[in-house]
């Protein structure tokens, strides 16, 4: 008759006891360290088979100060952009035998530095983090001496971080010449969060094209996404600027553009063109078609971590880098264009 056994009561000391060598022996064989003969060693291994051992992972992982996790902190869960990142990260993480602990800061600084405390306690291995602010971390005063962080989307001013982004001031800059290239004049720029890197880059590149081909400078910016709504949308965009072309400067906007142009019975193309600076999902399934930047979402994740596991493995341990990803400007019909079949 089999003697049922509860798995989690067995204890390394069972092991031992089972394969009639030392505690210490059993404990290298676990640990895979050296000074252990293969006969013993596979003596143990069949002993923990037996009896069905399972290490206490956390346990291990606090007494060695490592977890073989790592954490990431995004701003907004619900944003394509943030999505393919998220899933970029994980597949590089399991590769390297590492789970993702997952934070949501929501655009709060308060909360990312929380979450940022919170995964510290948590005795992590590294971070991936989007951060919030501007250019001035709102965290670097609590990383760890030895913990190894990488930044993407935008950097920190002091470049203390590995970091990955994209040029979000050229990008932006192209994007408006191209509408401009189609004919539009009153182009109009609309934005969030006028004060972070990333907006106030891509509202740079717009001012610069603008300016270039001297045309008026039309922007439409809010400190927050809560108080920007398809109602101020079109305010912004018709009863004020009376525009022919629209910019939008992150997927959000261009939800809400989209939202307050049907509200109004305006139609893109017909009544204001409309480019996006994010793709997204069905933007190629819509009538007419969307225009957009786009950012290579799944690279922003794989190489931030490829630096993160680079510097855990200590396979680099030089000065901060910084990656910058090319966009590109996928035209359909929105803008004027004709894509191509």
């Amino acid at each position: 008759m089999a003697i049922a056994r509860n798995y989690n009561s067995i204890r390394l000391v069972d092991v031992a006891r089972e394969a009639a060598v030392s505690l210490k022996t059993a404990s290298r064989v676990l640990n895979e360290e050296p000074l252990v003969s293969p006969k013993t060693r596979a003596k143990v291994r069949k002993a923990m088979v037996r009896l069905g051992y399972r290490p206490n992972e956390l346990a291990r992982g606090l007494k060695a100060r490592k977890t073989a996790a790592i954490g990431m902190i995004v701003k907004n869960l619900s944003n394509p952009f943030t999505l393919s990142a998220v899933r970029a990260v994980e597949e590089v993480a399991r590769a390297n035998g590492f789970i993702v602990i997952l934070a949501n800061s929501g655009g709060d600084t308060n909360i990312e530095r929380s979450e940022v405390e919170s995964l510290i306690g948590r005795q992590i291995d590294g971070l991936v983090i989007a951060p919030i602010g501007g250019l001035r971390s709102n965290f670097a005063d609590i990383i760890p001496e030895g913990l190894n962080v990488v930044t993407f989307d935008q950097p920190l001013h002091n470049k203390l971080f590995d970091s990955v982004m994209i040029d979000n001031r050229r990008s932006s800059k192209n994007a408006v010449q191209h509408l401009i290239g189609h004919g539009y004049q009153k182009i109009v720029a609309l934005g969030t969060h006028p004060h972070r890197f990333t907006s106030s880059q891509r509202i740079a590149g717009y001012r610069e094209a603008m300016k270039a081909a001297e045309l008026e400078l039309r922007t439409g910016i809010v400190e927050q996404e809560g108080l920007m709504t398809s109602d101020w949308i079109a305010e912004q965009v018709f009863d004020l600027h009376d525009a022919d072309a629209v910019i939008c400067m992150n997927w959000v906007c261009t939800m809400l553009v989209l939202r307050g142009l049907r509200k109004l019975g305006k139609r893109v193309l017909e009544d204001i063109a409309l480019l996006s600076f994010d793709d997204f999902d069905l933007a190629d399934m819509m009538t007419p078609t969307i225009s957009a930047v786009r950012q290579p979402t799944e690279a922003f994740g794989y190489e931030a971590a490829r630096l993160l596991f680079e510097r855990i493995r200590r396979d680099f341990t030089g000065k901060p880098r910084s990656i910058l990803l090319p966009t590109k400007l996928i035209l359909r019909e929105s803008c004027g264009c004709v894509p191509l079949v």
